[in-house]
């Protein structure tokens, strides 16, 4: 049986971006997960150079994993650049923001978007997940409305012909900065504008319940975009990224609502080990329970379907 679960990277160790790694990838596979989803720079500007990506690809490939999605940036995340202990705004990451206004700073998010593209590729991964981070004050006027959706529009433009070339589709995440609604407006939007070969959703439920509450209308509404997903728990009050199982939402109705759709599973368990203290190793195997029994439930929601 298939599963996935997101590898995180952790700042603690002296070199989190090689031996790190590697050495949470191995705990990945011994645990019995089959595929990744790669986390690590996702919140980041950081720009992956060429033997960067050949090196991740293989050590990824070498500890006999696949890759089931990417975390893309957006060039509009709240870490520093430089590493003050307590940076004013001057220092925050927003250089490279495929969402500005400004042309060269779109044009520069568009190359860091290209940038996870080509991660992706090396990856054998068939999307990337980014994150547009609309808000409620997008659909208030249409003067906001063009201020928004021009450069993204724009920037999806520049970008899709690349994504298509290499096989990677864009999976828009479901996030927090907005309410259902608005996310469900973005969706139409823009699956009016593009096709399902290069743009989708990915469904984080944890997000989903904090904006919707024991609704799962993003499923209902767009079934066959759902291309990536991301598995966590809460109690619905914090996005608290717990393992299914340790919070409130309701896995039957979920994993009933996803195998409604075409999307092809594994499910992506996006819980970072920092939520429980337990070591690693022993975390990834609770954590592979977890994401077996996930499998399991929407599997048999699909023979129910088809009985």
């Amino acid at each position: 049986m298939d599963t996935c679960i997101t590898v995180w990277h952790w700042p603690h160790q002296e070199r989190w971006y090689d031996e790190g790694i590697r050495n949470s990838l191995t705990l990945i596979k011994e645990a019995g997960f089959t595929h990744i989803n790669w986390n690590p720079d996702s919140g980041s500007s950081y720009w992956l150079a060429d033997a960067e990506i050949e090196f991740t690809s293989r050590i990824v490939a070498d500890a006999g994993l696949k890759v089931h999605s990417v975390h893309g940036s957006n060039g509009r995340n709240p870490i520093t650049e430089i590493g003050h202990k307590n940076p004013g705004p001057f220092a925050m990451e927003t250089r490279k923001d495929f969402l500005s206004p400004h042309e060269w700073q779109r044009r520069s998010g568009v190359e860091l978007l290209r940038n996870r593209v080509d991660l992706a590729a090396a990856f054998q991964s068939p999307n990337i997940v980014l994150h547009i981070d609309i808000n409620d004050n997008v659909f208030g006027s249409e003067a906001a409305e063009r201020a928004f959706f021009d450069p993204l529009f724009q920037s999806l433009d520049e970008i899709r012909p690349y994504c298509v070339e290499k096989g990677i589709q864009i999976a828009a995440e479901t996030l927090l900065c907005a309410n259902a609604q608005n996310f469900l407006n973005l969706y139409d939007r823009l699956f009016v504008r593009y096709g399902k070969e290069f743009i989708g959703v990915c469904f984080d439920c944890g997000h989903w319940e904090l904006i919707e509450p024991g609704k799962l209308s993003v499923l209902e509404r767009f079934a066959d975009r759902l291309i990536a997903t991301h598995i966590h728990d809460n109690f619905g009050a914090m996005d608290n990224h717990l393992l299914p199982f340790d919070g409130r939402l309701d896995w039957h109705t979920i994993t009933s609502a996803i195998a409604a759709t075409p999307y092809q599973t594994p499910l992506n368990i996006e819980t970072p080990m920092d939520r429980y203290g337990i070591p690693e190793s022993a975390y990834y195997r609770r954590a592979h329970s977890v994401a077996v029994r996930l499998e399991e439930m929407v599997a048999e929601a699909r023979e129910r379907k088809s009985a």
